[in-house]
C-alpha cells in the first residue's frame, strides 16, 4: 500500500447510513407580513399630483432654536403631570415652547438619564395605550438622546413612558400643523442619496468647541431646514452634542447626541434651521468634549420661496411596529452585510415619497452600523450609517427619514449582524420611487474559527475546541483544531484532535461512534453545526496520512481524530483513528 493510498484499515459506515447533505439554511422569508401591511397598489406617475391633501397632512415648522419644556431632574413644571414613576404626560402646545394649538405633530429631542438596569423609554399620544414601540434604549449608567416625531392629542399633550424609572429631558425644536392644499415652506425633500458633510476622523475636534459644517452642495438657498445625521467616534469622555443655527453665537441649553463614557461611537438625527449666509448654508456642532464628528445630509425643508406644491407634507400616524427581526417568521438577527426588507402599512405603501421611522439596532453581534434606505436601491458607497455599535450586545436606536420603493418599502443593512427593529411614525406625501435593483442576495455568514463546543451525546462527550500548540490544548484536555484544516461555515474538511487515556481521554471511546450518530459543534457568534457520522478510517501516524483520511468523504465535514491500536481501540501512537461526519445542517441560535 503506498502513501497515496495511506489506509491501512477501512470500516466504512456509509452502507449503514444514507447520507444527505444539506445546504447551508439561511432562514430567508419575506417580510412583506408586517403589522398592518395591506396589499399594494400602483403608485402614482412621478409629478402627478393628487387633488386634496391626505387629512392630517401637515408642514413643518421649525422653532428659531431648541425650546426645554421638561427636564424631571428639576421641579416639574405646571404643563407635566406625572401619571407615575415611570410615566408622564406633558402638555406641549399653547404654552411657553411656541408651538401652537394647531399643531398636529412634535419633533422633540428626547434625552434619558438612565440609573441602573437596562431600560427603554416610548414617546406617544397622550392617553393612547402605551405602545409596543421604543424612543429610547439604554444600558445602566447611561444618559441617551433620541430625535423624536410623534403625533399630538387634541389636548396638545404627549406622553412619555419607561420601562424603569428614570429622569427624562423633552426638547421642542419644531411641530408640524396640518394643511388643506398645497404650500410652499415646510415639506420633506429627500436626497437621492445621502451626501457626507463633513469627516473630521483624520484629527480631533481641537480647542474650538464649535465646528462650523458647509451645507451648499446639498440644501437650496430656498430651505428653511436641513435634516442631518450626526454621528461622535472616539469621544474623549462623557458630555454632549449640539447641532445649532449657524447664525446663533451661543448654543441652546440642549443636547443633540449624549454619549456616556470615552470612546463610543453614537449617532443621532438632527433637523436644525439652516442659515444662508452669502449665499452659503452652514450649520453649527457644539462639542462639550473633543471627538471626531461626521454630519450626513439626507434631506431638508422647504421655505417660504419655495415652490407651490403638495410633496413632502407629513400625514402622522400613532406611532407602530412594521418590522421586528426577532419575531417568529422573520429573517432572525442579521449576518454581516445581510439586508433585510420591510414593506410600509396603509395608505404609506402607495401614496409617500418617504416615511419617518424609529430604527432600532439589537444585540448586536460586534462593532458595525445599521442603513436604512428605500428597498431593492443601491446602497450609497462609501456607505453612510444610521447608527453605530461598538461592540456586541448593544441595544441602539436613532429616528430615520428615508425613502420608500413602490411595492418593496424599505431596506436596512447591516454591516456586521444585529436584530432590526423599525417602529413608523408617518409618512411623506408623494410617489414611492420605483425599484432600481433586484433584491439583495444575503451572502453566507461568514466562517468562525474556535472556540467552539464540541458535543458528541452517543459517548457523553462536550469539551472546547481551540487552535494553539497542539500538545498544550489537548494536555488541558480539549481538542485541538488541526491547524490548516476547515472552519466552522466553510465548504471545507475541519478536523480535531483529542486524547484517548489521557487528560480526561475526551476520544476515549470515539471507536463506538455509528453510523447516523450526530455531533454538535457550537461556535462564539451562536450557530450551531449538525453533523452525522458517516465513515471511520485507520492510517498510520504520518500527517499527510492523517489528512488525507479526513478528506475522503466528499463535501462539508467534521473528523475527528485520536490515537489508535489496529482494531481502532485505544491506544497506540503508531496509528489514528479517523471518525469523520457529514453536516447535515446548521441554525443560528439567536
Amino acid at each position: 500500500m503506498t502513501d497515496q493510498t495511506f489506509p491501512i484499515q477501512t470500516d466504512s459506515i456509509d452502507d449503514l447510513v444514507t447520507s444527505s447533505r444539506l445546504g447551508r439554511r439561511h432562514f430567508l422569508v419575506a417580510v412583506g407580513a408586517t403589522v398592518g401591511a395591506g396589499a399594494l397598489t400602483a403608485a402614482l406617475p412621478v409629478g402627478v399630483a393628487r387633488a386634496t391633501v391626505p387629512g392630517g397632512a401637515s408642514k413643518f415648522v421649525p422653532l428659531p432654536k431648541a425650546v426645554r419644556v421638561v427636564d424631571t431632574r428639576e421641579a416639574l413644571g405646571p404643563d407635566v403631570t406625572r401619571i407615575s414613576q415611570q410615566h408622564i404626560r406633558v402638555k406641549i402646545t399653547g404654552g411657553s415652547s411656541g408651538v401652537p394649538t394647531t399643531a398636529s405633530a412634535i419633533v422633540s429631542t428626547v434625552t434619558a438619564v438612565n440609573w441602573s438596569e437596562q431600560n427603554w423609554v416610548t414617546v406617544f399620544p397622550s392617553g393612547a395605550e402605551v405602545p409596543l414601540v421604543s424612543t429610547l434604549n439604554m444600558s445602566p449608567g447611561d444618559v441617551t438622546a433620541n430625535l423624536s416625531t410623534v403625533r399630538v392629542t387634541s389636548e396638545g399633550s404627549i406622553d412619555l413612558y419607561s420601562l424603569r424609572p428614570c429622569d427624562v429631558i423633552v426638547d421642542v425644536i419644531g411641530y408640524y400643523e396640518q394643511v388643506s392644499g398645497a404650500v410652499r415652506e415646510g415639506r420633506f425633500v429627500g436626497l437621492p442619496v445621502a451626501a457626507r458633510a463633513i469627516d473630521t476622523r483624520v484629527d480631533l475636534v481641537g480647542a474650538d468647541p464649535v465646528t462650523v459644517v458647509e451645507l451648499t452642495p446639498w440644501v437650496p438657498a430656498e430651505a428653511s431646514s436641513a435634516v442631518v445625521n450626526l454621528t461622535v467616534t472616539e469621544t474623549t469622555g462623557p458630555g454632549h452634542f449640539t447641532v445649532f443655527p449657524y447664525t446663533e453665537s451661543v448654543p441652546p441649553v440642549a443636547s443633540s447626541l449624549n454619549v456616556s463614557r470615552p470612546g463610543a461611537t453614537r449617532a443621532a438625527a438632527v433637523i436644525v434651521p439652516v442659515s444662508n449666509v452669502g449665499g452659503r448654508r452652514y450649520l453649527k456642532v457644539f462639542s462639550y468634549a473633543p471627538a471626531k464628528l461626521i454630519v450626513d445630509v439626507t434631506g431638508y425643508f422647504t421655505g417660504v420661496s419655495s415652490s407651490l406644491s403638495q410633496n413632502g407634507l407629513f400625514v402622522p400616524v400613532d406611532p407602530v411596529r412594521i418590522l421586528d427581526t426577532r419575531d417568529p417568521g422573520q429573517i432572525g438577527r442579521l449576518w454581516p452585510n445581510w439586508v433585510v426588507e420591510g414593506t410600509v402599512p396603509g395608505v404609506g405603501a402607495t401614496q409617500a415619497s418617504a416615511i419617518i421611522v424609529n430604527l432600532t439596532g439589537a444585540d448586536s453581534r460586534g462593532p458595525g452600523f445599521l442603513t436604512v434606505g428605500p428597498a431593492r436601491a443601491p446602497f450609497p458607497v462609501p456607505l453612510t450609517s444610521n447608527l453605530n455599535f461598538t461592540g456586541p450586545s448593544q441595544v441602539v436606536p436613532n429616528h430615520a427619514i428615508t425613502p420608500i420603493t413602490a411595492a418593496h418599502g424599505f431596506q436596512v443593512l447591516s454591516s456586521h449582524g444585529a436584530n432590526v427593529i423599525v417602529d413608523y411614525a408617518g409618512y411623506f406625501t408623494g410617489s414611492p420611487a420605483l425599484p432600481q435593483v433586484a433584491k439583495y442576495d444575503n451572502p453566507p455568514p461568514p466562517p468562525v474559527g474556535p472556540p467552539w463546543l464540541v458535543g458528541i451525546p452517543a459517548i457523553g462527550v462536550e469539551r472546547w475546541a481551540h487552535d494553539g500548540d497542539a500538545n498544550a490544548v489537548t494536555d488541558s484536555g480539549s481538542f485541538w483544531h488541526w491547524t490548516g484544516t476547515g472552519e466552522m461555515g466553510q465548504d471545507a474538511h475541519v478536523a480535531i484532535f483529542g486524547h484517548r487515556t489521557e487528560h480526561g481521554g475526551p476520544l476515549r471511546y470515539l471507536h463506538l461512534l455509528q453510523g447516523g450518530d450526530l455531533v454538535y459543534v457550537t461556535t462564539a457568534d451562536r450557530r450551531q453545526f449538525t453533523y452525522q457520522v458517516v465513515r471511520r478510517d485507520l492510517t498510520n501516524n504520518q500527517t499527510a496520512n492523517i489528512l488525507g483520511a479526513t478528506r475522503f468523504q466528499p463535501g462539508t465535514t467534521l473528523s475527528m481524530i485520536a490515537c489508535s491500536r489496529p482494531d481502532f481501540t485505544p491506544t497506540s501512537l503508531s496509528y489514528r483513528i479517523v471518525v469523520t461526519c457529514q453536516l447535515l445542517s446548521w441554525t443560528d441560535l439567536g
